[in-house]
C-alpha cells in the first residue's frame, strides 16, 4: 500500500521540479539588423560570448542579464537587462558579452 502513494508522490515533485526549470531569462543575437540572419540563443547562467551583434531580444523571465562591451564580461557592466521585463533593439549592438544573474 505505502508503494501506490509514493509513486504519485515521486511523479509530483518530477513535475514540479522540471516546470520549475523550464523558464529562464534568454538573449536572443541576431546576425542581421532587423531580426534577420543567423540567431543564437543565450540562456545558461554566468558568462556567455555574444557571436552576433546585428539586433537582439531579451525575455526576462526571473534572472537579469548584464551586459559587457568586452568578451568573458571582463570590464564595467554597461548595461543590465531587467530579470522582469522583455527587451530588443532592431539596430546593431555592441555587446560582446552577457553575464546571466541565477
Amino acid at each position: 500500500m505505502k508503494k501506490v502513494l509514493l509513486v504519485p508522490a515521486i511523479a509530483a515533485g518530477i513535475v514540479l521540479a522540471s516546470a520549475g526549470a523550464a523558464y529562464a531569462s534568454q538573449y536572443v543575437a541576431y546576425e542581421g539588423p532587423g531580426f534577420t540572419g543567423r540567431s543564437v540563443v543565450l540562456d545558461a547562467c554566468g558568462v556567455s560570448n555574444i557571436p552576433y551583434h546585428g539586433s537582439y531580444k531579451w525575455y526576462g523571465d526571473g534572472q537579469s542579464g548584464r551586459m559587457y562591451n568586452q568578451p568573458n564580461a571582463t570590464g564595467v557592466t554597461h548595461f543590465e537587462l531587467a530579470s522582469n521585463r522583455n527587451a530588443e533593439q532592431r539596430t546593431p549592438v555592441g555587446w560582446k558579452s552577457i553575464f546571466i544573474v541565477c
